[in-house]
């Protein structure tokens, strides 16, 4: 029998993705890409935007048409489910599944493939199930994600992340390094911490930067890379272990405003300059260290002025990738009752204004690598190539044909590549 998973959001629902995949196959089940020759097809939705649920309908509606063709089990999960959306959003669906259930789906399949229906009655229940996922594969990825975190406590004035996924708990401090060290008998040499709020980790007096300095003490060829990181939880003193030459020389900032005033109305607990001194930090212990991040434009009473401070915070951070989003209205958040909405003609000038600024960053950014070598982890071969990332990640294609997948190498930067802004060209 065959099997799907799609996966839309960030890279927590990739990780559980990849675990409910890898026990599937475990049980005899064939993994394929293809959702139009699958006989089930796994959903792994997500809802962080308008724009997400409008792909999430999409997705479903596609599959709902298969199965007036042919036999097609259904089954969605994620946070496009959690948020509780219209009863019509769903029709064609088999199985609806809950994040604080998502780990039992492939009890679930296993049921159902036995002849047993298909329930979630068929599925062990687990107290801490949330940390149930502990792939023995990546879907042919040569980096590894590991859940240390899960859930959030905040409560951002836009974001309904809280109700989708609970509130924070962490993996035992013991049971980190214990996966973390399998990873790498895997033979996987680059993983990505992951978690809705890594930097909230805490276990029995344990924080983000215990587990980091325990996992860089490791022996071996590897590096390990944080994902999304909060600006005011953020302990600055884990940059120190990248001098060790494992942890990566990149982080992903959680900014969303370069205004105060914003940052203050969107109920985040850091300032701009809080930014600003990360990325001065960072640059300290690594001269070319890679910065990226999140930003909202248009957030209710964002001004002209507001756009401009978060314009000039974004060139003093010095971003060279970033993923602009602009304001997306969450039903049953502060922010979606708020007045002086801001008009979507403004809202997509001031994400076009954002992107080119950012375009030339990177350009700026990544011709100080030019006639430099970069230790690369090439990871996608096609066009003639293979693409991969530095330690700082720069994205990388080069036309060798001496690289391996999932061993690194060192590329010497030749050009810059104009029509991806991220990527530089090397031999």
């Amino acid at each position: 029998m065959k099997f799907c998973i799609v996966t839309h959001g960030c890279k927590l629902n990739q990780f559980e993705s990849s675990a409910i995949e890898s026990k599937l196959s475990r049980i005899g089940l064939e993994y394929i890409e293809d959702p139009r020759s699958a006989d089930i097809v796994i959903f792994n939705s997500c809802s962080v935007t308008n724009n997400a649920d409008r792909k999430a309908r999409k997705f479903i509606r596609q599959v709902s048409r298969l199965k007036g063709e042919r036999d097609v089990v259904f089954i969605v999960t994620g946070c496009f489910v959690q948020e509780g959306n219209e009863e019509g959003d769903f029709s064609g669906v088999d199985l609806l599944v809950s994040n604080k259930d998502k780990y039992r789906i492939p009890d679930v399949v296993k049921g159902f493939v036995e002849g047993k229906g298909l329930s979630l009655e068929n599925a062990v229940t687990r107290e801490n199930g949330r940390f149930e996922f502990e792939p023995d594969s990546f879907l042919g990825r040569t980096r590894a994600f590991l859940k240390i975190q899960d859930g959030c406590d905040r409560v951002c004035s836009f974001c309904r992340v809280p109700f989708a996924r609970g509130r924070s708990v962490s993996l035992e401090y013991d049971e980190v390094i214990r996966r973390f060290k399998r990873l790498l008998d895997l033979g996987y040499r680059e993983i990505v911490i992951t978690g809705v709020n890594i930097t909230s980790y805490y276990w029995n007096g344990y924080g983000l930067k215990d587990l980091v300095k325990a996992m860089v003490s490791v022996e071996g060829d590897f590096r390990v890379r944080l994902s999304s990181i909060m600006p005011d939880e953020f302990d600055v003193g884990i940059l120190e272990f990248v001098r060790e030459g494992k942890l990566a020389p990149h982080l992903h900032l959680s900014m969303q405003s370069g205004s105060d005033r914003i940052i203050r109305k969107m109920r985040r607990d850091y300032t701009s300059s809080d930014l600003v001194r990360i990325s001065e930090i960072a640059r300290k212990y690594y001269e070319g260290f890679g910065l990226t991040g999140d930003v909202i434009v248009g957030f209710p009473g964002e001004t002209e002025d507001d756009f401009r401070q978060t314009v000039e915070v974004v060139k003093r951070v010095g971003f060279f990738r970033l993923h602009i989003f602009p304001f997306s209205l969450r039903r049953g958040t502060v922010a979606s009752v708020m007045p002086e909405q801001v008009c979507y003609e403004v809202k997509k000038e001031r994400e076009k204004v954002l992107f080119d600024v950012v375009k030339e960053i990177s350009f700026d950014f990544r011709k100080k690598f030019l006639g430099k070598e970069v230790r690369v982890l090439p990871e996608e071969f096609c066009d003639g190539g293979v693409y991969g990332y530095a330690d700082n990640y720069l994205r990388v294609f080069s036309k060798s044909a001496s690289f391996r997948k999932g061993e690194f190498c060192y590329i010497r930067v030749k050009e810059l590549d104009r029509e991806d802004i991220a990527t530089v060209v090397g031999e």
